[in-house]
C-alpha cells in the first residue's frame, strides 16, 4: 500500500501534468506553484516572421536570469577542472581580487556554461524552449560545457592548442608603444596567431597575440590535448539560445543597449559584433589575417558589453572597431569564421531524393574529416535535420530533442525570421562538407549566432578560419 507521502507526490505530478502543457504554451491561466514554476523561456511561432519572441514561464526569472548569470570565465587545470574563477567585472583579476595569469601560464582561460535543464515543446505552429535550474518533470539535463572566451591559438613549444591573452595594460587601456603598436607580454611570440609568420612581428599588422588561423580542422585537431577539442557547435548553440531567451529575440545583431526596458528585461541585442570592415581593405592590411588580439574584452569580465579597439594603418589610417562580448564570449560573431568539428554536412544530389543533411557528433574522440566523396556516415555522427536546398535568409530553425538548431527554411530578411544567413553548396554538389559558424567581419548583417556556411569542404583552411578551444 502506498504511503500518504507517496500518494501526495503522485497527486502533485498528475496535477502538474494536467496544467503543464497549458502553462508552457501560454494557453492556460493556471500557474503551478513552486517548484514547478521555477522555469523560464521563450515561445515562437513558425507562422510568423517576427524575430521577437514571447517571454514565458516565471517572469521574475527573466529578470534575475539565474542560468545566464552563471556563465563565467575561469582558468582551468590540465584536466579541465577549475583552478580559479576570474573576477565578475575584470578578467585580469581572480575572483577574490588578486592578479590573475591569463596568458595560459596558469592554464587555459575558458568560459563555463553551467549545467541546467531544458524542455522543448511544440503545439501547432508554436514552439517553446524552457530552461530551469531544477530537474522538473519533462525537462532533460544539459551538461556543463566550457569553451574559450575568445578564439584560441597554439603553444609552439609544446605543440598544444591553448586559450590565453598576451595583452598588457595601461590602466584599463591596452598598452601601446610610441608607434601605437600594442605591447604584449614577453612570451607572445611562442603563441603567434594567424599563419604563425614572424615577418610581421613589430609591424602594424603583427600576428602576435592574435588567434591562430590558416589550418583546417584536421590541422588543428592534433594540437588539442588533455581532453580539449574544437567541436564548438554544441556549446555555441547553447550560448545562442541563452542569449535569445535573455533578450526574447532571434535578432542578436539588434542595437546594443545596457538599459533595461520598462518591465526590467534586457532589450535590443549585442550590436553588429565587430564593426563591419571592407574586404578589400582587410586583404590589403593583412591578407584576411586576424586584426583583433585575443582578450580585448578582459576589462568587461563576465558582463555583456562593448569595447573599442584601434587597428593601426587600416587603409592608410587608424581604424576604430567595436568588439562585443556576451557574458564573457568575446566577438561572438562577425569577426572570424569559426570551425566546428562536431558538425558535418552531407549533400545528396539524387534528383529523386535530393537532400542536404546536418550531422552532429557528441564524442570528440570520433571527430573526423571524411573524404569529400565518401558515402558512409562517419562513426559517431547522427543526422539531426535536413537543411534548405538554396542560399537565403533563414526563416525557421529546427529544435531537436538535444536542443540543436539548424536552418530548415529560408525566405526571410536581415531583420525578419532568424535574421541570419545560410549558404549551401551548389545543388549539383555531392559528398561531405564542413560547417562554418559566426561569419567574418566582412559579412555585416549576414552574420550572427545562427549563421551557417555549408559551402566548404572539411579540408578547407584560410586566413580567416579560427577555432575556439572546447572541453565537454
Amino acid at each position: 500500500m502506498c504511503s500518504i507521502n507517496t500518494l501526495l507526490g503522485i497527486f502533485a505530478v498528475l496535477i502538474f501534468k494536467i496544467t503543464y502543457m497549458g502553462v508552457l504554451l501560454g494557453s492556460g491561466s493556471t500557474k503551478p506553484q513552486y517548484p514547478y514554476d521555477m522555469w523560464y523561456g521563450v515561445q515562437g511561432d513558425y507562422s510568423s516572421s517576427d524575430y521577437k519572441l514571447t517571454r514565458v514561464g516565471n517572469l521574475d526569472l527573466h529578470k534575475t536570469l539565474p542560468i545566464q548569470s552563471k556563465i563565467r570565465r575561469f582558468v582551468e587545470n590540465t584536466d579541465g577542472s577549475v583552478k580559479y574563477y576570474l573576477h565578475q567585472n575584470d578578467s585580469r583579476l581572480k575572483d577574490g581580487g588578486t592578479t590573475a595569469a591569463i596568458d595560459s601560464t596558469d592554464g587555459n582561460v575558458m568560459l563555463e556554461i553551467p549545467a541546467y535543464y531544458q524542455r522543448i515543446e511544440f503545439s501547432g505552429t508554436k514552439w517553446l524552449r524552457a530552461i530551469s535550474e531544477y530537474p522538473l518533470p519533462g525537462f532533460t539535463l544539459v551538461g556543463r560545457k566550457t569553451i574559450s572566451p575568445w578564439f584560441a591559438t597554439i603553444d609552439q613549444t609544446n605543440a598544444k592548442a591553448v586559450s590565453g591573452s598576451w595583452l598588457t595594460w595601461s590602466g584599463d587601456a591596452i598598452a601601446r608603444d610610441t608607434n601605437g603598436f600594442i605591447i604584449l607580454s614577453s612570451t607572445a611570440a611562442n603563441f603567434r596567431g594567424g599563419d604563425n609568420g614572424a615577418s610581421k612581428d613589430g609591424t602594424y599588422n603583427s600576428q602576435l597575440g592574435m588567434p591562430r588561423t590558416c589550418l583546417s580542422k584536421a590541422g588543428f585537431r592534433p594540437y588539442c590535448k588533455n581532453g580539449t577539442h574544437l567541436g564548438a557547435y554544441r556549446a555555441y548553440n547553447e550560448i545562442a539560445w541563452l542569449q535569445r531567451i535573455e533578450y526574447a529575440s532571434l535578432y542578436c545583431q539588434d542595437t546594443y543597449t545596457a538599459t533595461l526596458d520598462a518591465s526590467g528585461y534586457h532589450q535590443g541585442g549585442l550590436g553588429d559584433g565587430t564593426t563591419t570592415v571592407d574586404g578589400g581593405q582587410w586583404n590589403t592590411w593583412g591578407v584576411y589575417l586576424p586584426f583583433i588580439p585575443s582578450g580585448v574584452t578582459a576589462t568587461l569580465g563576465n558582463n555583456t558589453g562593448q569595447v573599442q579597439y584601434t587597428i593601426k594603418n587600416w587603409n592608410g589610417a587608424d581604424k576604430v572597431t567595436t568588439v562585443s562580448s556576451y557574458r564573457g564570449l568575446e566577438a561572438p560573431f562577425n569577426y572570424l569564421w569559426m570551425l566546428a568539428d562536431d558538425v558535418l554536412i552531407y549533400y545528396s544530389p539524387d534528383s529523386a531524393n535530393a537532400k542536404t543533411t546536418a550531422y552532429v557528433c557528441e564524442d570528440p574522440t570520433k571527430f573526423v574529416s571524411p573524404g569529400d566523396s565518401d558515402t558512409n556516415v562517419p562513426d559517431g555522427y547522427h543526422s539531426v535535420t535536413d537543411l534548405p536546398r538554396a542560399d537565403g535568409w533563414q526563416l525557421k530553425l529546427s529544435h531537436s530533442t538535444e536542443g540543436y538548431s539548424f536552418p530548415i527554411a529560408i525566405g526571410a530578411a536581415s531583420n525578419t525570421g532568424v535574421t541570419d544567413y545560410f549558404w549551401q553548396a551548389e545543388t549539383t554538389a555531392s559528398g561531405w562538407y564542413g560547417a562554418l559558424l559566426s561569419a567574418t567581419a566582412t559579412y555585416g548583417a549576414f552574420a550572427g549566432f545562427g549563421v551557417l556556411d555549408a559551402n566548404g569542404r572539411s579540408s578547407d583552411a584560410y586566413a580567416n578560419f579560427g577555432f575556439r578551444l572546447c572541453r565537454f
